[in-house]
């Protein structure tokens, strides 16, 4: 499984009270997204379930994630494709 930029859908966050969600929180941007306002993006996860977390879209400030990947490698590049490019 790997990374492909237009194959982003977004899904609701890990609830923050679920036992056993380690969730790491490493890298984060912002990004100024015509329409959207200012999105935080953060690279997110462990033990196997990496993803992209998205915050404050159009107004909304409940956290949204991308499908899990296998690895931190592949999470990465999906963060720099939507916090960047």
């Amino acid at each position: 499984m790997s990374y492909m930029p237009d194959g982003s859908a977004w899904k609701p966050d890990i609830p923050a009270d679920r036992k056993g969600a380690r969730v790491r929180h490493f890298e984060t941007a912002d990004r100024d997204i015509s329409g959207a306002g200012t999105v935080t993006f953060t690279v997110a996860g462990g033990a196997g379930r990496w993803f992209v977390q998205r915050s404050h879209f159009a107004d909304s400030f409940d956290p949204h994630r991308t499908r899990y990947f296998p690895n931190r490698r592949t999470a990465v590049e999906c963060f720099e494709h939507l916090a960047y490019e």
